[in-house]
């Protein structure tokens, strides 16, 4: 019984979890933040190119 109810209560706190990431995830695609980082990656990288 104890150990049903543990078992509940990780998944229960796995399922919010992972809530709590997609909708974080969600609000970085909106704003666009993953895409200006690529974008300063590979600036950078290619400014690193240029020079050599």
């Amino acid at each position: 019984m104890k150990l049903t109810m543990l078992l509940l209560a990780v998944v229960a706190g796995a399922a919010v979890y992972i809530l709590t990431l997609r909708r974080q995830l969600e609000a970085a695609q909106m704003r666009g933040d993953m895409y200006r980082d690529i974008s300063a990656r590979l600036d950078r990288r290619v400014a690193e190119l240029a020079a050599k």
